[in-house]
């Protein structure tokens, strides 16, 4: 059996070093050649020569930097051992220096004998990449010590540590905190507003209506504003840091009162306090409802004189965090009691009934069936064309080597090849999937049988009325759900702590057998609730259930949320 074999080349600014020219095309010229001499089957080729983006700046594709795209995937790739050996033009190819060695010789080790590195101009050391690794956690160690060593002195002479600031202040030429006075302005208005009883949604409606940026983004978020509101040091003058465990604090002017903070406080806490109230509440479905404009749901319990005590309910968290960007077809909200009735209903029916899943098993059957025929053929033809791809690449590689068209047109060319390569493996894979699946159709029919026939068994108890049960059926009940981790929750009341108990039963059976809950508004503006299914199956048969799902309401529903 060949050995599989991968490409690495790279250059970055330098094409030339001393009288050898390394360019892209000759590396993978000389690399291709090196592997079909040694008869090494060539399973993918790894590139760097573009500069790529790393927190907002642009770097170029030095050996000295081990955050390279081409070459983090091709060690991503070596750690799930999709190849045996790693072949380049020269050691300078894959790394200058023991930084960017470092996470090679990491995957060597945990490969060991399984992997090697084999250069097509020098003899790979692995004992001395071995000595550069370890050179180089001790570097990388120094390093970091000195970097946390200078934060420390830097502090200690009144300085804040490296970064941004925290929004209100500026550094003046002596590396000091100083006011920002525009910021600080809209920090008292912030602290205000909260006072008065803003919360943070409406703060930041007002701060965005007005026109007002923050430092960073285009528009305000909650997560800025709860920043400031829990910043103390605006009003201490403390500015502190936090090291290895150990903190430290740099004077800065503060902002707003220490009476202030103090009623912020209190706000804060009034409103934890009443949040509380709501800790006995719990939905069926929390987390799991995805509004059509592809935002998760959240779900609140309501108090009013129009509801009749407690009364929850859905909505999508879009219409919270951005109101501004609501899709014109979000549903809105929907009622929790509503949702979840119809969700458990689905879920009891599905157990119930397990000839809807074996239909839907049934009919993706019947489609494979229709398409089989031209399935086998139409694979040998991507075959054929793949093949062709492989000599039609050989042949750009070749001809730019005697200097028929220049490295920008035979790069440009191999690029082409390259994505429509990538295009055709995609549809052979498909057609080989598609054998495969109707190969296991049969054997998920007969385990999803006995799956929902299981807990069908179950649901019949979490169905039942506890009001219409004896007591020691009650106990036994409370027993087996394990009911008394609730007690506590609910001051011992044991009846209410096996209600909760027995919810939690029905959460984790919806879990088993639906991923998500769609939720779509039609034409007509009616509201539309789609479980989509999610068994627990078996690795080899999970092609039939994942994402191949043929229910029509699991159709009707991506559509809607394609369009």
């Amino acid at each position: 059996m060949k050995k599989r074999a991968v490409i690495y080349v790279r250059v970055s600014r330098a094409y030339k070093e001393g009288d050898e020219r390394v360019t892209i095309a000759a590396q993978l010229a000389d690399c291709e050649k090196y592997c079909e001499e040694h008869g090494y089957s060539i399973v993918a080729r790894y590139i760097d020569k573009d500069k790529y983006r790393v927190k907002g700046t642009l770097r170029n594709p030095s050996g000295a930097n081990k955050d390279r795209p081409g070459y983090i995937a091709m060690l991503n790739a070596a750690q799930d051992e999709e190849f045996d050996i790693i072949v380049a033009w020269k050691e300078d190819r894959l790394y200058r220096g023991m930084y960017a060695a470092l996470p090679l010789a990491e995957v060597l080790d945990e490969r060991r004998n399984d992997l090697r590195v084999e250069l097509v101009k020098e003899t790979f050391d692995r004992q001395m990449l071995g000595i550069k690794a370890a050179i180089a956690k001790l570097e990388l160690d120094n390093i970091r010590d000195r970097m946390i060593m200078g934060r420390k002195v830097r502090i200690e002479r009144g300085e804040p540590a490296g970064g941004p600031v925290k929004y209100g202040y500026l550094k003046d030429e002596n590396k000091r905190l100083i006011l920002h006075e525009a910021e600080a302005s809209i920090i008292r208005k912030i602290f205000d507003w909260y006072i008065q009883g803003e919360n943070n949604m409406e703060i930041r409606r007002r701060l965005n209506s007005m026109g007002i940026a923050p430092r960073i983004n285009k528009i305000w978020s909650k997560a800025t504003i709860y920043n400031i509101l829990t910043f103390e040091g605006y009003a201490t003058g403390k500015y502190t840091t936090v090291l290895e465990g150990e903190t430290f604090t740099t004077a800065c002017p503060p902002i707003i009162s220490k009476n202030v903070w103090q009623k912020a406080l209190e706000v804060r806490d009034a409103n934890k306090k009443y949040r509380g109230r709501n800790v006995k509440e719990d939905y069926l479905c929390r987390g799991m409802v995805i509004c059509q404009c592809g935002w998760t749901w959240n779900v609140r319990t309501s108090h009013g004189p129009h509801q009749h005590g407690k009364s929850g309910y859905y909505g999508c968290a879009r219409k919270d965090q951005q109101p501004e960007y609501v899709h014109k077809d979000c549903p809105g909200t929907i009622g929790a009691k509503k949702l979840d009735n119809f969700v458990w209903n689905f879920v009891v029916t599905i157990c119930k009934n397990p000839e809807i899943v074996q239909n839907a098993i049934d009919a993706k059957i019947a489609l494979l069936q229709q398409e089989q025929g031209n399935i086998e053929h139409e694979a040998e033809q991507i075959q054929r064309e793949l093949d062709h791809l492989v000599d039609e690449r050989q042949w750009v590689i070749t001809t730019a080597r005697k200097g028929r068209i220049s490295d920008d047109d035979m790069e440009s060319q191999l690029a082409a090849i390259d994505l429509q390569a990538m295009g055709l493996r995609k549809k052979h894979d498909d057609k080989l999937s598609a054998i495969v699946v109707q190969q296991q159709a049969e054997g998920l029919k007969e385990w999803a049988n006995q799956y929902l026939a299981n807990l069908a068994t179950g649901l019949r108890v979490l169905e039942t009325d506890i009001m219409e049960l004896n007591d020691n059926e009650r106990d036994n009940l409370y027993e087996v759900l394990g009911a008394n981790r609730f007690e506590e929750k609910y001051n011992g009341d044991r009846l209410a702590a096996l209600r909760w108990a027995i919810l939690e039963e029905k959460r984790r059976t919806v879990r088993m057998l639906i991923s998500k809950v769609l939720l779509v508004k039609d034409a007509d503006g009616s509201k539309r609730i789609i479980p989509q299914l999610a068994f627990e199956i078996p690795p080899e048969l999970a092609s039939l259930v994942y994402g191949h799902q043929s229910l029509a309401y699991v159709e009707q529903a991506r559509e809607l949320v394609e369009k």
